[in-house]
């Protein structure tokens, strides 16, 4: 390899959140919004067993869903979103 070669950046995509109520700032990634989807996966499985009769399912344990639309800090939904790009 010859020394001329850069080393290619990462890029990173988080989307950037601002509160219009509180100026809250916050950000959250693609890993976040995955483990939302499965955790509403996971509650959408656990009521179809209910709704079947499989009561085992109960014993199944609740995971907590985020609503990355709302504030955090006050729990308003006046939010304006950016998405920001940072390369490390």
């Amino acid at each position: 390899m010859s020394p001329t070669i850069e080393k290619k950046q990462k890029e990173i995509r988080e989307t950037k959140c601002t509160c219009s109520a509180c100026s809250n700032v916050w950000y959250y990634g693609k890993e976040e919004v995955s483990k939302n989807r499965g955790a509403k996966m996971n509650q959408v499985g656990k009521a179809m067993m209910c709704c079947g009769g499989c009561l085992p399912a109960l014993l199944i344990p609740n995971r907590e869903v985020v609503d990355l639309a709302k504030c955090p800090k006050c729990g308003s939904k006046a939010v304006t979103k950016e998405v920001v790009t940072h390369y490390v």
